[in-house]
């Protein structure tokens, strides 16, 4: 393994340690899913985490590479009249479009690499994002920050680090 990269058995050994509610239900060469709970403040979300290991060869951006994490139940309401509407903050799934993928950070800045723990990151995101989404769907207003990224930038023209809003 590439330093840098975190090998698929280290991120499955930090899951079971910081998250033993979430489930390995798949593995298959550098790939692993997670199955498991969060409980942000008044619902209980089942939700799944995918994620594989990239080659060091391979030329990947990170929002090709990042985790994909989906809510499975509740599904994710759409209030296409809220600011942030009609599901705040996610990227499309186009093989199942009742779960998108949450957006938990920049993949532009920097917030995330390859070389991070999914214990550490992408699971407490995870949570955080479910905490501001019932915040969302009581009051119509997304209070999680992000932004979204530009056209450029999804389709790799820009080669500059935009400034985060937080």
């Amino acid at each position: 393994m590439v330093p840098g990269l975190i090998p698929i058995e280290t991120q499955i050994a930090a899951m079971e340690q910081r998250w033993p509610g979430f489930a390995l239900v798949q593995r298959i060469g550098r790939r692993a899913v997670w199955g498991g709970t969060l409980d942000p403040v008044c619902k209980r979300y089942r939700v799944r985490i995918g994620y594989e290991v990239p080659l060091a060869i391979e030329n990947f951006s990170i929002i090709n590479v990042q985790p994909r994490v989906q809510v499975l139940s509740p599904l994710l309401e759409r209030h296409p009249e809220y600011e942030e509407g009609p599901i705040p903050h996610v990227y499309v799934n186009r093989a199942e479009q009742s779960l998108p993928y949450l957006c938990l950070f920049d993949p532009f800045n920097g917030e995330w690499t390859p070389s991070d723990l999914l214990a550490e990151t992408t699971v407490p995101w995870a949570a955080r994002y479910l905490y501001f989404y019932e915040g969302w769907l009581l009051t119509g207003k997304w209070s999680g920050g992000g932004r979204h990224p530009t056209q450029e930038e999804l389709d790799g023209t820009q080669r500059t680090k935009a400034i985060a809003a937080v």
